[in-house]
């Protein structure tokens, strides 16, 4: 029996690297990545030392609608000779701003990357899932789509759409073994919020921000994830799952 493949958007960096690595013993990787071939390579390269029998591709596209995720959809598909049958959306940066003091443009760009991709993506990997009664689609929200801050009017937008869209979507599919989830991490310790973490750490904030008292790791995203991929996870489906160590649970600014 062939392994499945999964298709992961930002999959060769930050959270999206976490789990391609946590699930290539079981399964084969198209890794997408927006622009650094470098470390798009040694992503590979890592997962490969590991995971010998992994079949792994690299996939180097700026998503922003439906006719670029189309497009990747077609190469993937082409490349691998078969459809994916687990999709993991964690793609898209984050751009804070004044809302009135941004350019419309970064809105739309922000809807585009994390947003219509998403929709797109799983509107094209869904009608192979629909066929084999098996599928799996995880979409990464955020925090940020409930417990709002100044300078997030964007992010928070798409992030709470995703979060709709998971639910919704769930609903019409769960008769054909398909599942679809949402995670929303809190403060994980990535090389984006590295320095976001060491300031709350030299000043002794994180126990008071965060009740675990420490900043999240991509290994423990990966590992929900991974779980979520699973056949054991079939009863799972229209969540959105907060990790975020207690962080939501009360007042904060982080």
């Amino acid at each position: 029996m062939s392994k499945k493949l999964a298709l992961i958007t930002g999959g060769t960096s930050g959270l999206g690297f976490a789990c391609a690595d946590k699930i290539a013993q079981e399964y084969d990787l198209a890794l997408v990545y927006a622009s650094n071939d470098d470390k798009a390579i040694n992503a590979k390269k890592q997962i490969q030392v590991k995971n010998p029998e992994c079949h792994v591709e690299l996939y180097r596209k700026e998503l922003k609608g439906y006719l670029l995720a189309k497009e990747l959809y077609g190469e993937v598909c082409d490349q691998f000779a078969k459809a994916p049958s687990i999709l993991i959306n964690s793609a898209g940066k984050i751009r804070d701003g004044l809302f009135l003091n941004m350019d419309f443009s970064v809105q739309d760009q922000m809807i585009q990357e994390h947003l219509t991709t998403t929709l797109a993506l799983t509107h094209l990997c869904l009608k192979e899932m629909y066929k084999d009664k098996f599928g799996r689609v995880i979409n990464f929200s955020s925090v940020s789509a409930k417990y709002f801050k100044k300078g997030q009017v964007g992010y928070a937008t798409v992030k709470s759409g995703i979060e709709g869209f998971t639910k919704c979507l769930a609903m019409e599919v769960a008769h054909r073994g398909i599942t679809v989830n949402a995670l929303a991490p809190g403060l994980i310790e990535t090389p984006m919020t590295q320095d976001m973490v060491n300031n709350l750490r030299e000043h002794k904030l994180l126990r008071e921000k965060i009740p675990v008292g420490r900043a999240g790791t991509p290994e423990e995203i990966g590992d929900l994830v991974h779980y979520l991929c699973s056949e054991r996870a079939s009863y799972i489906t229209g969540t959105v799952i907060t990790i975020d160590g207690g962080r939501s649970l009360g007042d904060n600014s982080v």
